[in-house]
């Protein structure tokens, strides 16, 4: 087992060696590891509302 700490909240986790992930990490030490929490929080982008006035403006048009 490899134990890497992810770089956004710190909390270290616990790799099997034979894993690709883990078998990067080995082989170049620069490449940064990131937990599965903290890598779905940045892969899904926010959803934004739309504003009302904007609907207004479609609905004059």
């Amino acid at each position: 087992m490899q134990k890497e700490k992810c770089i956004i909240c710190d909390t270290e986790v616990l790799l099997d060696e034979n894993t690709v992930i883990a078998k990067r990490l080995k082989n170049n030490p620069i490449q940064t590891f990131m937990c599965d929490e903290c890598k779905s929080r940045l892969d899904t982008p926010k959803q934004r509302h739309n504003p009302s006035h904007l609907l207004i403006c479609e609905s004059r048009a």
